[in-house]
């Protein structure tokens, strides 16, 4: 590694987190008037009601007739559309909390890392001096190469975790966004093999779905958008790549690339689920394994799940093949066959193909080979 490579390596090196502070960055004191002033609404509000409720009575016992019934049930109608202003109101005071406390935890794992990063960063300075002291001087550039490999791989890995605990804030934020537009949440992965998808399920623009989404990946989704991408087009007839699954089926993958991707994730099974992991054979979260594995065949992926939406669309759920991924909001699958998907559960495993995860948005099918 040249000493610009060194220089590019220590500048570059907090790039990445300094980018998810800014994402992060908010103000506690507007989120603090926002959360008072819903409370100050509700006491008013509420003690309006209060008022009308009590006159209410009041009418009804001093008068009677029609007219007093129809005033009474108005007087009973504006009640109830007080009362669901008042629910509203302490929902939203509920979500601008929890969005707080959701921001504040994010910033404070993104400053963790940070300052991890300047630690290593310095304490691998400190031992690039000492090499200069190393006998004989001939083995001192072996030590320094061997030091700043260390630094990026470190690097890597702790930028990887801030990638996925920025995504998991923003995913929570999300969330919280979804539940007070009402809409509708997917809960459970229990029904995933009763799930069916349409053969123009892809035309749509985004998904919507719930919370506490799990998969490395980070949290549940709300709106998602995809990507627009080219239809992955099929092989043609008595193309492909064999490859042997566990169990003995045998099954064609697209291309070499895709075989040897899947190939490298079978491998993995079994390996420990770890948050922000990258480190095969160690401990892995879910766009970790595709990641590495893809790496592994010779082929750059992004970190994070939700940025694993390349290469080409896959239409419909039965035009998948070996080495395609399953994406979701906050966790990706990669498909090896036989109606089968392999993924960083706790530990790596082997699952059927499903398009919901614990209440996460489903954003579609992909071929990262095209």
């Amino acid at each position: 590694m040249t000493e610009h490579e060194t220089d590019q390596l220590v500048r570059h090196g907090l790039d990445t987190t300094n980018q998810f502070a800014q994402k992060l960055r908010h103000d506690p004191a507007a989120i603090g008037g926002a959360r008072d002033a819903h409370y100050a609404l509700q006491t008013s509000v509420g003690r309006s009601r209060d008022v009308a409720s009590e006159q209410r009575v009041n009418l009804a016992s001093a008068s009677s007739g029609s007219t007093t019934d129809r005033a009474t049930a108005t007087s009973q109608s504006l009640e109830k559309e007080v009362q669901d202003l008042l629910d509203e109101s302490a929902e939203i005071e509920k979500a601008v909390t929890e969005a707080a406390e959701a921001l504040h935890v994010g910033e404070i794992k993104n400053d963790q890392i940070r300052d991890q990063i300047v630690k290593e960063i310095a304490a691998s300075m400190k031992a690039l001096a000492a090499v200069k002291s190393i006998q004989p001087p001939e083995s001192r550039g072996a030590a320094s190469r061997d030091i700043l490999m260390k630094l990026q791989t470190k690097i890597t890995q702790l930028t990887g975790q801030a990638a996925t605990f920025s995504e998991q804030t923003i995913n929570e934020l999300t969330a919280i966004g979804t539940r007070l537009g009402g809409e509708e949440q997917t809960t459970s992965s229990s029904s995933a093999s009763a799930t069916k998808v349409g053969s123009s399920f892809n035309s749509s623009s985004g998904y919507s779905g719930g919370s506490d989404g799990g998969g490395g990946g980070g949290g549940g989704g709300g709106a998602v958008h995809k990507p627009r991408l080219p239809v992955a087009i099929p092989p043609q007839p008595g193309s492909g790549v064999a490859i042997n699954l566990p169990g003995g089926k045998q099954v064609m993958a697209p291309n070499e690339t895709a075989a040897k991707a899947v190939r490298a994730a079978l491998s993995q099974l079994g390996v420990p689920y770890v948050w922000g992991g990258t480190a095969r054979g160690v401990g892995l979260d879910c766009s970790g394994l595709v990641m590495t594995s893809y790496q592994d065949a010779g082929m750059q992926l992004p970190r994070t799940a939700a940025q694993q939406t390349v290469g080409a669309e896959v239409p419909s759920i039965d035009q998948l093949l070996p080495g395609d991924l399953v994406v979701w909001s906050g966790h990706v699958a990669m498909v090896i066959g036989d109606g089968q998907m392999v993924e960083a559960g706790d530990p790596v495993q082997i699952s059927k193909i499903r398009t919901t995860n614990a209440g996460q948005s489903f954003i579609g099918f992909y071929r990262p080979t095209g």
